[in-house]
């Protein structure tokens, strides 16, 4: 039984109507064949409502998590083949709406690097000395948003580690649908091939293209002119959690918030600074399963 955040205004029929949509998602795909756990339900309705809290009942599953240390080669080639099954299905949910995308602005940027210079935060003079390098990658947010419209899919949104168990003889289960949306196939790949290549931590180009290979493999493609509005679009949404979580670093009050803040700050100065390293390397292997 998953309990949903009690701040989460369930007196709200748009919000209550989307989480309940991304649940019916995850049946579709397990229709569809796709290893997808989605709670039980009445009449299409996954949500129950008790005294103002939302919960969500699943069925039991002898599924497991595998820690990030003991995930191997094949576990990647099973995610890459699931997520090409995935965007082949292209199933209609017309409970599920489009989740708007609001592009960075520069304005944002400066005003949130000048906060943290004022509120003397441990990491304001890297932000500041980035200043230019984060402007230059919001200019290019937007226009990349624009192109990845061009074709979208419906899909998971969110297929890291944590959010995939497994049964004894290596299958998947895939949970926590809540990130449920219309996306564009080239961009999810892309950002699930950096995920668990360990671009937050220590990269390793091997499961990033072992991604690619069992991608293309299991009948998924890659198209080339997205490529990079793809790798522009992923920098800007790091860039948008980035400024979030300043915000949260900045706060006075609550300093649980500050904390967490201050510690995805890093995680994700940590994985610009490696893409920027990296970005022209792994365009160049992308292209190579492109078509």
């Amino acid at each position: 039984m998953k309990q949903l955040a009690e701040d989460m205004d369930m007196e709200n029929p748009a919000i209550v109507a989307q989480i309940n949509a991304t649940e019916v998602t995850a049946r579709e795909f397990s229709r569809q064949g796709i290893p997808a756990l989605h709670s039980l339900y009445v009449d299409r309705q996954h949500l129950q409502l008790l005294d103002g809290v939302g919960y969500l009942v699943y069925p039991w599953t002898n599924a497991t998590a595998c820690h990030r240390n003991r995930i191997r080669e094949h576990h990647a080639v099973i995610v890459a083949s699931t997520l090409a099954h995935i965007h082949r299905s292209d199933i209609n949910v017309p409970e599920l709406h489009d989740v708007p995308s609001f592009p960075v602005t520069a304005e944002r940027v400066i005003d949130l690097v000048t906060l943290a210079r004022q509120r003397n935060v441990r990491y304001s003079q890297i932000l500041e000395d980035r200043q230019d390098d984060i402007l230059r990658i919001v200019e290019l947010h937007g226009p990349a948003l624009e192109r990845l419209e061009a074709h979208q899919v419906i899909s998971h949104g969110d297929l890291d580690h944590k959010n995939i168990l497994w049964y004894e003889k290596d299958e998947p289960l895939l949970i926590d649908w809540e990130s449920a949306r219309r996306l564009n196939p080239t961009y999810e790949l892309l950002l699930e091939a950096l995920d668990w290549g360990g671009i937050t931590a220590h990269f390793d180009a091997r499961p990033f293209t072992t991604i690619l290979q069992a991608y293309v493999d299991a009948g998924g493609r890659i198209v080339e002119d997205m490529i990079p509005a793809a790798s522009d679009a992923i920098q800007g949404a790091w860039v948008n959690w980035l400024l979030y979580n300043v915000g949260r670093a900045v706060g006075l009050k609550d300093t649980h918030q500050r904390a967490i803040g201050s510690s995805q700050v890093d995680l994700v100065l940590s994985a610009l600074l490696r893409m920027e390293k990296q970005a022209d390397r792994l365009t160049a292997i992308a292209m190579q399963y492109a078509s």
